[in-house]
């Protein structure tokens, strides 16, 4: 389905620069394994394909209900904006940071892995490379909450408000699963 999601990038730029990603088997395996975090929201192998979709499948519907939205650049930031967690968690028994992971964080190392696939592409327009790259470098929409820069477009806006949603509901219904099924309540969580 998110390949799927892929084939309706339809700007030739973005469109290639998605191909570049997925026709490389050393990307798509890690990506399709990768957990999207270690405890709050799809801590587990396949969480950062499963979120990476269900963002897609949200920013699908927004992008059609907006007008004024750039939907390709839209879809392609919610794909890859979490793609640095491949490098940003080891999990071949558990899930840890790496010292990557550690040090630099996966917005930047997303970042890094978008510009290094675009010096492969020539002809790549800068202004929607920076329109991507900062969507990335903002998705978690305030310095405080590790983002480099808040959110300064449209597109970017989206993707941050979706992610977060995508997030929380997932880390909500994970909670809400671990407790008494029969209790009207769930105990305390933060």
């Amino acid at each position: 389905r998110l390949i799927q999601a892929v084939q309706r990038v339809h700007n030739k730029e973005l469109a290639g620069l998605l191909e570049a990603f997925f026709s490389d088997g050393s990307f798509v395996e890690p990506f399709k394994t990768a957990p999207a975090a270690k405890n709050m929201h799809h801590a587990y192998l396949g969480g950062l394909l499963e979120h990476s979709l269900s963002v897609v499948r949200l920013l699908e519907g927004i992008g059609n209900h907006y007008k004024g939205i750039n939907k390709d650049l839209l879809i392609t930031g919610g794909i890859l904006h979490d793609i640095g967690k491949i490098h940003e968690f080891s999990y071949e028994t558990y899930i840890d940071y790496s010292d990557e992971g550690r040090l630099l964080g996966h917005i930047a190392i997303g970042v890094e892995m978008v510009k290094e696939r675009l010096s492969g592409l020539a002809g790549f327009p800068q202004d929607l490379s920076l329109l991507l790259k900062h969507m990335i470098l903002s998705h978690h929409g305030s310095r405080e909450l590790g983002s480099p820069e808040p959110p300064k477009t449209l597109e970017a806006v989206i993707l941050y408000y979706v992610d977060d949603l995508d997030a929380k509901v997932t880390g909500i219904r994970d909670f809400m699963d671990k407790q008494d099924p029969g209790a009207t309540w769930t105990s305390y969580h933060k």
